[in-house]
């Protein structure tokens, strides 16, 4: 998502100012709780996304039309997961003298 972001803004805007993600050390676990929140988000709302497809293409026997509306849940139920968005960190691992 930042990717996506970084090129808008490089190639369409010219505004790429380069910023780079930073949590500190005293909100890491408030940002480790919103980052798991994001991802069991994005697996569950995946995971409904494909048992509605699944039921879809069961009932309206194989069309096209409903491989169509298939996808398009799957996406929208993807879509839906990002309203949750917690960009992912690397962290550095310090060395402590």
């Amino acid at each position: 998502m930042i990717n996506s972001i970084r090129w808008f803004k490089r190639n369409v805007t010219r505004n790429e100012k380069n910023n780079r993600l930073v949590v500190c050390r005293e909100c890491y676990p408030k940002y480790a709780a919103a980052r798991r929140k994001f991802e069991s988000r994005e697996r569950l709302y995946l995971a409904l996304g494909v048992v509605f497809a699944a039921l879809n293409m069961i009932v309206a026997r194989s069309s096209l039309a409903s491989l169509l509306v298939s996808a398009a849940v799957i996406l929208l139920m993807l879509a839906l997961a990002f309203l949750s968005y917690v960009p992912r960190i690397s962290i550095k691992k310090q060395h402590r003298q």
